[in-house]
């Protein structure tokens, strides 16, 4: 969640605004640490305080408890902390106080800060639905979610969804418009972080995809659909190259399909830093967006904003939602996870275009640079100032 939040407050901090933010010390034996943008958010951001775990011998069992059990999310730990600080604080000096999320337990320290300090600006961001989450199978988590939200959205002053999906499920659940104090601000990439240097020339056209997968989130399509091009294509054998990075359970690179491509075409790399993503991202000749084959997609990844901010062509396979909607707007290649045939095509004209080294766009360039931090950035200003973004 690092990035997400860090690139549009640091775009809003280039905007004049003086940000500050309250957040937690890494659970580094729990979540990997990644401090790849310490030295940018030490240039954007006036004060950071950091919120520290348990660390006496109960409180990190009952860290272990709820990590497994019961919490949606760690944050939740922090609750009392961060609203005691809070409290402590003069809040009439900010335009607001914004909250992301996930993680889902930030958003509940601000109803209880409301109920003291009802005059303080609060803008909620909900990176995904909490209640009706399809991919959340926890019992106490639904319970927990259906809870919250329900009172997240009612002290809220404005929402901001990430996707028109999510928003539009959270007016469902509601008798109340939600919408009237809501709207959907993108995840944005910021043109800084990318190296500053010609991309790089591979010897094979390289397909990247970054990023985790797992459950219905599987590379299996993609196999499937790089047999099918390999026999309609055979002299593409030899000139592909298709890398993974990121965490991939075993079992998903040993398919029969997975084993029936190119010992040599396909690549799977532990995770890397943030910054080393965007690297990587910059200098692939071809971007992969992999989500889950089902019916509805309620998301769209901040990756799909970083991929933009590379400059590099995009096939997407997504199922109808958040996701395929950004990629019908941008004008890149895409099919359905259960499209195999379509998947094929999809990387097939890409292949076809990046190596006809063409001048021709990709994408539409002025869709895509709405995803930047500076518009971003501005439509938080908007709606700091009282101005509801369309």
């Amino acid at each position: 969640m690092t990035p997400v939040i860090t690139k549009p407050m640091a775009a809003l901090s280039r905007l004049g605004y003086e940000v500050d933010v309250l957040c937690s010390e890494p659970f580094s034996q729990y979540v990997g640490r990644d401090s790849s943008l310490v030295p940018y958010t030490e240039t954007h951001f006036r004060e950071i305080w950091r919120l520290s775990p348990p660390k006496s011998l109960i409180g990190r069992a009952w860290l272990r408890i709820r990590m497994r059990l019961l919490a949606p999310d760690l944050m939740s730990l922090h609750r009392k902390k961060a609203l005691k600080l809070l409290l402590s604080m003069d809040l009439s000096r900010y335009d607001g106080v914004i909250t992301w999320s996930p993680f889902h337990s930030v958003n509940p320290v601000m109803v209880a800060l409301k109920k003291h300090r009802p005059e303080v600006f609060w803008l909620a961001q909900f990176s995904d639905p909490w209640a009706g989450n399809p991919l959340e199978r926890r019992w106490f988590a639904r319970l927990w979610s259906r809870w919250h939200e329900s009172r997240a959205v009612a002290a809220a002053d404005f929402i901001v969804h990430s996707s028109s999906c999510t928003r539009d499920a959270m007016a469902h659940r509601y008798t109340t418009d939600v919408n009237n104090k809501s709207c959907v601000v993108a995840h944005p990439y910021d043109d800084a972080l990318y190296p500053q240097r010609p991309k790089a020339r591979n010897q094979r056209t390289t397909l990247r995809y970054i990023g985790a997968l797992f459950g219905r989130r599987s590379p299996e399509p993609l196999f499937k659909a790089l047999h099918k091009l390999l026999a309609r294509r055979p002299e593409l054998r030899d000139s592909l190259y298709v890398e993974l990075v990121g965490e991939i359970p075993g079992k998903m690179l040993t398919t029969p399909s997975a084993r029936a491509l190119p010992t040599t075409m396909i690549r799977h790399v532990p995770s890397v830093s943030y910054l080393a993503s965007l690297e990587k991202m910059y200098d692939a000749d071809i971007l992969l967006l992999i989500e889950a084959d089902v019916r509805q997609n309620l998301f769209v990844p901040s990756k799909l904003s970083d991929y933009m901010g590379a400059r590099t062509p995009i096939v997407g396979i997504a199922p109808p939602g958040g996701s395929l909607d950004v990629l019908e707007k941008l004008g890149c290649w895409h099919a359905n996870p259960a499209d195999i045939d379509g998947i094929a095509e999809a990387i097939e004209a890409a292949v076809d275009h990046v190596r006809a080294s063409s001048d021709q766009s990709w994408c539409d360039e002025k869709y895509r640079t709405s995803f930047s931090a500076e518009r971003i950035a501005q439509r938080f200003a908007n709606i700091l100032k009282g101005i509801t973004p369309e």
